[in-house]
């Protein structure tokens, strides 16, 4: 079996005869016959009977072309990359993110990113954290943003930023008269709290603990843009991440300062290939030129 065998069948297929087929390889209708004839004879198919004088695939056939049509995407998929490197160097750019940066805050950096490299196809995926770190181990994706990273095999990553979470009041809340919140006007309340698997659960719920105070943990989501949805509804008070707060600042949501202050954190993972890569180093310097905003803020960004 040889490609030529299998482009004809492809076309044929397509072309629904002998005939046109040939007419669409630049060839005569013998030789495409032939080709077919060849590709039946090497894989032992049956791959077309004739009807009343016209061709129509078996069932072998219509089995065999979903294969070939599945292996000519891939194959058309890649010449569209090799004209991408030839003209954009890597010509793509394949970003992963957990939802409090995917939802908002990439975009707004896309948009930014595009500016300098107008041609260059994007790809964002957003997941969990260890989604974003399976997808970059099998390098799926070329650069990502998480809260929480392990050490793996050829993956780096960088500190990204540390930046206090705010508390999130429903719409007209008495508490929305406060400066700042602390764990002490929150005696009683429902509260939305993130998922035991993300670190900074364990930083509020210790926050309280310390100050003697109890909650009523009503609900919990793995996503502080949940909890800003859930809050905006009136179900309940939750401590969330500035970026995600962002999304929600026309929601009616009262956003306050917390102390004693909860940490949040991010962090990019790149392949340790990733070197002098002008795409992969041109998006970063945008997403920490759109995080340098909150420095100017009352929650504060380390960098």
């Amino acid at each position: 079996m040889n490609l030529r065998q299998v482009e004809a069948f492809r076309v044929v297929m397509l072309r629904g005869s002998m005939t046109a087929a040939a007419q669409a390889l630049r060839t005569s209708q013998p030789s495409v016959s032939r080709l077919i004839a060849d590709l039946e004879s090497a894989t032992g198919l049956t791959l077309f009977e004739r009807q009343a004088g016209r061709l129509r695939p078996t069932d072998e056939g219509l089995s065999f072309y979903r294969e070939v049509e599945r292996s000519f995407l891939g194959l058309e998929n890649l010449a569209q990359v090799a004209r991408d490197i030839r003209v954009f160097g890597s010509g793509r750019l394949r970003v992963a993110a957990m939802p409090v940066m995917a939802l908002g805050f990439i975009p707004r950096c896309i948009r930014r990113f595009r500016d300098q490299f107008p041609n260059v196809a994007i790809s964002l995926q957003m997941g969990s954290d260890g989604t974003v770190m399976r997808w970059m181990s099998a390098s799926y994706c070329d650069i990502g943003f998480m809260a929480n990273v392990v050490e793996t095999p050829f993956i780096e990553y960088r500190p990204l930023y540390t930046i206090a979470g705010l508390c999130a009041l429903p719409p007209g809340h008495r508490l929305a008269e406060r400066a700042v919140i602390v764990p002490e006007d929150l005696e009683g309340e429902h509260f939305i709290s993130l998922s035991l698997e993300d670190g900074a659960r364990t930083r509020v719920d210790r926050a309280f603990e310390a100050a003697g105070i109890r909650r009523q943990l009503m609900l919990e989501t793995p996503f502080g843009a949940t909890i800003c949805a859930l809050v905006e509804q009136g179900l309940g008070i939750g401590i969330v991440n500035p970026i995600a707060a962002d999304d929600y600042r026309r929601s009616g949501i009262a956003f306050r300062p917390f102390r004693p202050e909860i940490p949040f954190h991010g962090h990019a993972l790149f392949p340790s290939r990733h070197l002098n890569n002008p795409l992969i180093d041109g998006f970063l310097a945008v997403v920490r030129e759109e995080l340098a905003v909150y420095e100017t803020t009352a929650t504060g960004l380390l960098a």
